[in-house]
C-alpha cells in the first residue's frame, strides 16, 4: 500500500501554517508603526530580516503549545481509524477559539510596545483592579482603535482560513480510507510529534529553551524586541510572577529604605536627586594611562580553596601568587549563590534581591554598571562565556545593557566543546586573547568580562593538555585546572602589547560548600575572592580589610582606571571608601557582615549572630545592638534596590 501522510499531521500542519502567518501579520504591523526606530538601524533591512526570523522562532513555541493537545488527540484517533468529522470539527473550534485569543494579546501588544517600550507582559495587569477606569482609558485614546480593527481583521481572516481547512480536510477525509498506523505512519507521527517540541523548546541547545535573551541578537533594541512574541513574555511574566522568589520585598518601608541606602552610601539627603536618590558624581581628576580592564567572573571559586585564606592542598598557586603581587581583599563575599547573581552583581552593582532571578525577567531594565561607564569613556565592551550565553538570560540582559558583543558556545568549533557547560577554560581564554588583541590594534580601550565554567558539574578536566591535577579528588582537581588556566592566560597575555597597560581583575560568581557552618549556613557560599592585579600600576601590594562585595567591583575599578561617572549603583569604590558592613544572601536567607560578625536572618522570621571564627560562636540578640544595626542595613539595602528597580531609576541618569 503506498504511504501517506496521515490525515491528522496534514491537518494539524495546516493550522500550525495558518498560525505563523497570522502572527507574523501583527509584527509586521509593529514594525510599520516603529518606521523611524527601523530607519535609525544601519543595514536596516538585513537586520530587520533577521529579527523577523527570530520572530518566527517565537510564534512557533506558541504555535507549538497551542497545537500539542489537539495534535496528541488526533494522532491517537487517527491511529485506531476513528478519525470523524465531529473530531476535526472540535480541534477546530479548541484552536480557534485560543488563536483569537492570544490574537487580542498581539493586537493590545502594539500599543504597548509604543507607549512603554516593551512587549506585552503582565504589567498590563496592574490596572485590574480599576477595569472601568482601564476601559475608558483605552476607548478615549483614538489611535487604539485601529488596534481593535487590526484584531477583527486578522480574526476573520484567520475563521475563514479555517473555514477552508475545515472543508479541505473533510473532503479528504471522506476521499481517503483509513487504516491503522504501520510503521511509516508511526514514523511520521514520531517525527511530526519531535518537531513540534523542537518548536516548542525553540532550541536544539540541551542547557537551555528559548528564553526571552534569545532575541537579543544585535545592538539595537527595536529589532531585538520586535523578534520576541508577546504571548510568549506575557505568559513568561505570568508564571514568573507566581513563583515566591518573584515576590516583592517588604522588609520597611520605601521612603525609609533610600533614607537609609543614603545614610550608608554617604549621600546627603538634603542634596540627592529627587528622582534618582542614590546617583552621585564621581570626579577623578587623577591622571591614569589609557588601561583596559579584563573582569574574570570564577565559577565557584570560594575563599576556602585559596591558601590564603587556610586551604593546605595547593590548589590555587597561581592565584595565591597574584595575591601577592596586587590588591587583595580578604573580607569579600558574593551577593548570593548562584551564576546569575555573580554576574549581575559583579558587572551592574546591584545586590541580590534574595531568591528571585534578577535577570531572567521578560522586561529588561536599564543599568550603567562598568560596561555603561567603559563604553561612555570609549571603551569597547565584550563578555566571554565557556557555554551557551541564553542560560540565565545572560546573553540578553548583558546585550540589553551596554555590551557590545557576546562570545559564547555556537563562537567556538564543535571539535572544543567538551560538554553541557561548553568549551574547557583554558580554551575560553585562548580564544578571548586575539579578539582583544584586535580591539587593541583597532586603537580602542577594551572592557572585557570573562565567565569560567570549569569547576562546576559537570566536572571536565581536559586531557589533550599538559596540566595534570594533583589532588586525588576530582572536584579538588578541577579547582587546580580552573587555577592553571588563569596562570596560563596571564602568561600568554604578557606577550601582547596590551598587557602592560591592562587591569586584571578576579572574582568568583559565588563560593562553594566548604569551610565553617554558622548554624546550618555555609559561608564559603559567599565568602570570594577579589584580586586585582597590574602590574604597570601596583608596584607593591595593598591588602583591604573592610568588607565589600560584588557590587563594589564597578566603582572599585573604575577609579583605579581614573573614570569620572555618574555612580547610580549601590556599590562603592573599597579603595576609597569603607563599608560599615556588607549584605548578602543565600535565597531565602539574607546575610550582613563586617570583620567580626555574621548576622543571618531567615524569611521565616528566625534570626541569629554569631562571631567570624572558627568555633562560629553564637552571640545572644536580646538587645544587640550590633545585630540590630546590622539588620537594619541588609534590609534597607535590598528595600532600596527593589524600589530602584521598580521604578526604573536604576539606569542612566536622566
Amino acid at each position: 500500500m503506498k504511504f501517506r501522510l496521515p490525515i491528522s499531521i496534514r491537518f494539524i500542519f495546516s493550522i500550525y501554517a495558518a498560525g505563523m502567518l497570522h502572527y507574523m501579520l501583527f509584527r509586521v504591523v509593529l514594525v510599520l508603526t516603529n518606521l523611524k526606530a527601523v530607519n535609525e538601524i544601519p543595514g536596516k533591512w538585513v537586520i530587520m530580516a533577521q529579527s523577523m526570523l527570530m520572530g518566527m522562532r517565537f510564534d512557533a513555541t506558541i504555535n507549538g503549545y497551542i497545537l500539542a493537545l489537539p495534535s496528541l488527540i488526533l494522532l491517537l484517533v487517527n491511529a485506531f481509524k476513528a478519525l470523524s468529522r465531529k473530531s476535526i470539527l472540535y480541534t477546530q473550534i479548541f484552536t480557534c477559539a485560543v488563536y483569537i485569543i492570544t490574537f487580542f494579546g498581539c493586537a493590545a501588544d502594539i500599543p504597548y510596545f509604543n507607549t512603554y517600550n516593551t512587549r506585552l507582559n503582565i504589567t498590563i495587569l496592574n490596572w485590574a483592579d480599576s477595569p472601568i477606569f482601564m476601559i475608558k482609558l483605552i476607548a478615549q485614546e483614538r489611535s487604539y482603535s485601529m488596534y481593535f480593527f487590526l484584531f477583527l481583521a486578522v480574526t476573520i481572516s484567520f475563521i475563514f482560513t479555517q473555514r477552508f481547512i475545515y472543508r479541505r480536510f473533510l473532503q479528504k477525509l471522506h476521499d481517503e480510507p483509513q487504516t491503522s498506523f504501520r510503521a511509516p505512519e508511526i514514523a511520521a507521527a514520531l517525527v511530526f510529534a519531535g518537531l513540534l517540541f523542537l518548536g516548542i523548546r525553540g532550541r536544539i541547545d540541551e542547557k537551555s529553551p528559548i528564553v526571552p535573551g534569545t532575541a537579543f541578537f544585535s545592538k539595537y533594541d527595536f529589532a531585538n524586541q520586535a523578534g520576541l512574541n508577546p504571548i510568549f513574555t506575557f505568559m513568561l511574566s505570568y508564571f514568573d510572577s507566581m513563583k515566591p522568589e518573584f515576590k516583592k520585598l517588604h522588609f520597611m518601608p520605601d521612603a525609609e529604605a533610600i533614607k537609609l541606602a543614603q545614610y550608608y552610601l554617604g549621600i546627603d539627603s538634603a542634596t540627592a536627586n529627587s528622582g534618582y536618590p542614590i546617583a552621585r558624581r564621581i570626579k577623578n581628576d587623577s591622571v591614569q594611562p589609557s588601561l583596559n580592564v579584563v573582569v574574570v567572573i570564577m565559577e565557584s571559586m570560594s575563599a576556602n580553596f585559596i591558601a590564603r585564606y587556610g586551604n593546605n592542598y595547593g590548589l590555587t598557586p597561581n592565584l595565591d601568587s597574584i595575591a601577592k603581587n596586587g590588591i587583595v581583599f580578604d573580607n569579600f563575599y558574593s551577593a548570593g549563590i548562584h551564576t546569575f547573581n555573580g554576574i549581575y552583581s559583579t558587572i551592574y552593582s546591584f545586590p541580590a534581591l534574595m531568591a528571585k532571578h534578577t535577570m531572567e525577567g521578560v522586561d529588561i531594565p536599564e543599568f550603567t554598571g562598568l560596561p555603561y561607564a567603559a563604553k561612555a569613556n570609549g571603551y569597547r565592551t565584550l563578555y566571554f562565556t565557556t557555554h551557551d550565553d541564553q542560560f540565565d538570560n545572560v546573553g540578553g540582559f548583558v546585550t540589553k545593557n551596554s555590551m557590545d558583543t557576546v562570545i559564547s558556545k555556537q563562537d567556538y568549533p564543535s571539535s572544543a566543546i567538551l560538554s553541557t557547560l561548553g568549551v574547557p577554560d583554558h580554551f575560553m581564554f585562548d580564544y578571548a586573547i586575539p579578539r582583544l588583541t584586535d580591539v587593541a590594534r583597532s586603537g580602542k580601550k577594551f572592557c572585557a568580562f570573562m565567565m569560567t565554567g570549569s569547576n562546576h558539574t559537570p566536572y571536565t578536566v581536559p586531557g589533550d593538555i599538559a596540566f595534570k591535577p594533583k589532588h586525588p579528588d576530582y572536584r579538588g582537581g578541577c579547582v587546580e585546572y580552573a587555577d592553571w588556566s588563569i596562570g596560563q592566560f596571564l602568561q600568554k597575555a604578557s606577550a601582547q602589547k596590551w598587557f602592560s597597560n591592562t587591569v586584571f581583575v578576579f572574582v568568583a560568581d559565588h563560593g562553594a560548600l566548604e569551610g565553617i557552618n554558622y548554624g546550618g549556613m555555609s559561608l564559603g557560599y559567599n565568602h570570594i575572592p577579589l584580586i586585582i592585579y597590574a602590574p604597570a600600576l601596583i608596584k607593591s601590594p595593598v591588602e583591604i580589610k573592610s568588607p565589600g562585595g560584588q557590587i563594589d567591583v564597578y566603582p572599585t575599578v573604575a577609579g583605579l582606571l581614573g573614570l569620572s561617572y555618574i555612580n547610580n549603583t549601590m556599590g562603592v569604590d573599597l579603595l576609597h571608601h569603607s563599608r560599615p558592613y556588607i549584605c548578602f544572601s543565600q535565597d531565602s536567607r539574607l546575610c550582613a557582615a563586617d570583620t567580626q560578625n555574621l548576622y543571618i536572618w531567615q524569611n521565616k522570621g528566625t534570626e541569629c549572630l554569631y562571631k567570624l571564627d572558627n568555633n562560629a560562636s553564637p552571640i545572644a540578640l536580646t538587645g544587640n545592638k550590633r545585630a540590630d544595626s546590622m539588620k537594619q542595613f541588609a534590609f534597607s539595602m535590598l528595600q532600596a534596590t527593589q524600589w530602584l528597580i521598580d521604578n526604573r531609576k536604576c539606569g542612566q541618569v536622566k
